[in-house]
């Protein structure tokens, strides 16, 4: 295409309204609003040689370990791409994210309490400001994200993180760590929805829970290397000089963040049809389009925002039971996040810091494990089992919580019991979040608002619910807290069961609606 077409076309687009137009400029890929048409042929030749390599159990063990070695030569090697620079940008901003999170838990119980002579429920207040901040930030935060260049705008985000940890080392009393919690959250509230919007823009149902638990997976990490690290710092000389131990975990955090954001600056693609990675030619812009149109996912994402629309958002039941059902599986970490289970050993088993540092570690691994083998089995089963999984995880959490609640019980009861909150939940997220991005694939401005809303009223409860039921005092016999959990287990449970069933309704109106417009069709007079 010439310069001076490639212009007048750039100016017939910006003639239209979003709401109006045909066409959509890609670069000098025209997309187009007719479902049918191709932008790129990708179907593959099933030769009698073709066929025998698919039967082999090599070919269905890689298949199984990797879902693109099946595909089209040329998707192949798109999805290569695109699963390297997408997943390895999201996993380490995630990772980040939760280190950080994680490490104001990890330096409570490390002398953070006693430096700042903390006592009763200081420790939950600093959450809740957190969480205050993460509510006043995700709306507006996810409909900028909707409208610019996501790389910058989430490079931007961890470049601010670097600063404000680093600033939690200059604090001389507690109210100003409460500050920079607070503006720790608003910076933080539009990552986790926006890279699940971007990860649920990219790929089909039958490939989105392995990438999704990927994702999760990276904050399990942090949970993984949080008490060791802390462990670590402890135990060496240097860190006992200029600052306190725990101030060094924030130091870490900040000095590791500036390079992980000038990579998701450079890497992070924006979505198939805003893409401007360097790593993408323009066959591969038209494999993004293409994999898209397949499932029936909406092309043009950058609709502007009305009344009108945002109405309609609420005319769906998806706006109202995806957010409670991600509520009940978010809000049930409560237990984890509220150090229960290195309080129990640290004042009641009277285990070294050692012992209380490193023992979660098992949570986080056990969970990495667990969600895993949850992605690929699910994936498998072209992620028919999301239910049935979701059943699962809440029965066993709600379990635990129930034996914790009586209290006096076997010691091995409560090990178990513990570890039956953390690492059952660890596959919580992905299933949900692709659950909910492959149904609403085919309105995307719906979709980004319902992520949205389904991350910020978990948070919402989670700025209160703690301070009123996991009393830091009554630390670790935390009885309120324990039935509030295991009663949210068991909405989750109800909440599954409806999300399952208007799904499937949902899925045969489609169908009959699909064979009555075939119908229709075939009784249409045809021109000779």
């Amino acid at each position: 295409m010439s310069s001076t077409e490639k212009n007048q076309v750039i100016n017939e687009i910006n003639d239209l309204s979003s709401d109006n137009d045909e066409v959509l400029k890609f670069g000098d890929i025209i997309i187009n609003k007719d479902p049918n048409i191709k932008y790129i042929n990708l179907d593959i030749n099933f030769t009698p040689e073709e066929i025998k390599r698919r039967k082999t159990w090599k070919f269905k063990a890689l298949t199984f370990l990797w879902d693109g070695y099946d595909k089209h030569e040329l998707e192949k090697k798109f999805l290569w791409k695109l699963d390297w620079f997408l997943l390895s940008s999201s996993c380490c901003g995630y990772f980040l994210k939760f280190l950080n999170q994680n490490n104001i838990g990890t330096a409570y119980v490390n002398g953070m309490k006693e430096y700042y002579k903390m006592d009763g429920n200081q420790y939950n207040y600093m959450s809740t400001l957190f969480t205050v901040g993460y509510i006043i930030g995700a709306v507006p935060s996810n409909l900028i994200l909707h409208r610019i260049s996501a790389r910058y705008y989430l490079a931007g985000l961890e470049f601010i993180w670097a600063i404000l940890t680093i600033l939690l080392i200059t604090p001389k009393s507690i109210n100003g760590v409460y500050a920079i919690r607070f503006l720790l959250g608003l910076t933080e509230a539009g990552y986790f929805p926006g890279l699940e919007y971007l990860i649920g823009s990219w790929y089909s149902k039958e490939e989105l829970s392995k990438r999704s638990s990927y994702f999760a997976c990276a904050g399990s990490a942090a949970s993984l290397v949080s008490g060791p690290l802390q462990q670590a710092i402890l135990s060496s000389h240097w860190a006992h000089k200029h600052l306190k131990p725990f101030q060094w975990m924030f130091v870490f955090d900040a000095v590791i963040s500036v390079p992980i954001a000038i990579y998701t600056l450079f890497t992070d693609p924006n979505t198939p049809s805003t893409t401007t990675a360097f790593y993408f030619n323009d066959t591969d812009k038209k494999i993004a389009l293409e994999r898209r149109r397949r499932i029936g996912a909406q092309l043009n994402i950058r609709e502007k925002y009305t009344l009108k629309k945002i109405k309609s958002f609420f005319s769906t039941w998806h706006v109202w039971i995806f957010p409670w059902l991600f509520l009940a599986f978010n809000n049930s970490y409560t237990p984890i996040s509220q150090q229960a289970f290195q309080l129990w050993m640290k004042n009641d088993l009277k285990l070294t810091s050692y012992q209380y540092n490193i023992y979660p570690t098992g949570l986080a691994g056990g969970g990495i494990g667990l969600a895993l083998f949850v992605a690929y089995l699910n994936d498998y089963f072209k992620g028919r089992l999301n239910a049935l999984l979701l059943v699962i995880m809440f029965t066993t959490v709600m379990f635990s919580c129930i034996v914790l609640a009586i209290w006096n019980i076997p010691r091995g009861l409560h090990w178990f019991a513990y570890f039956g909150i953390g690492i059952p939940l660890s596959y919580g997220q992905p299933i949900i979040y692709s659950w909910l991005n492959t149904n609403l694939a085919h309105d995307d401005m719906k979709r980004n608002f319902v992520v949205v809303c389904t991350n910020t009223l978990a948070y919402v409860t989670g700025a209160f619910v703690p301070v009123l039921t996991f009393n830091q005092k009554k630390a670790p016999k935390f009885h309120v807290g324990f039935c509030y959990t295991a009663g949210l287990c068991g909405l989750g449970i109800i909440l599954t069961t409806i999300t399952h069933f208007l799904l499937k309704r949902d899925s045969n109106r489609q169908k009959t609606l699909k064979e009555i417009e075939l119908k229709e069709d075939s009784l249409k007079p045809h021109s000779v």
